[in-house]
């Protein structure tokens, strides 16, 4: 049996981002480019150590590896879709895994990140993280500015 839709439409819920914390990682040298059959090359960059500060987390950053692709559109523009894993201890001493992708260009980008920790912040496990890192111009450091979206009503 088919449901039908509500005769009154219900209002649109926009949500209101909220700040959790800033991570800023170290990146060591990167391996590639590495050509990939479906097109587009990747680049793999070690994360030598890191930091996570902020209201809804503070960690630090153990190691990990970034491995983004990067495609040519047809405009002539180069998308960016990043690839992030990272893990270390947070400041309660629980350790913690955190995934991050995502889709932009080189210079601005959109992710979510999902972050696996236990202790005084695993609330973070159920929480929809967005995610916008940048890197800077030598491609050492990046820093991403982490914000909780939280669900409709």
């Amino acid at each position: 049996m088919a449901m039908s839709p509500p005769s009154v439409p219900l209002p649109t819920f926009i949500p209101n981002p909220t700040y959790l914390f800033s991570a800023t990682v170290h990146l060591g040298k990167s391996l590639g480019p590495i050509p990939m059959i479906e097109g587009g090359i990747r680049i793999v960059e070690t994360i030598t150590s890191g930091t996570i500060q902020g209201p809804g987390f503070n960690a630090t950053i153990e190691g990990g590896v970034a491995a983004p692709v990067l495609v040519d559109i047809d405009d002539g523009k180069r998308i960016q879709i990043p690839y992030i894993y990272a893990y270390g201890f947070a400041s309660d001493g629980s350790p913690f895994y955190m995934e991050e992708a995502g889709i932009g260009s080189g210079a601005t980008q959109n992710t979510r990140l999902i972050i696996n920790v236990g202790g005084e912040y695993q609330r973070l496990q159920t929480t929809y993280v967005l995610g916008q890192p940048t890197v800077n111009e030598e491609r050492t450091i990046a820093v991403v500015e982490c914000f909780s979206v939280p669900l409709p009503p």
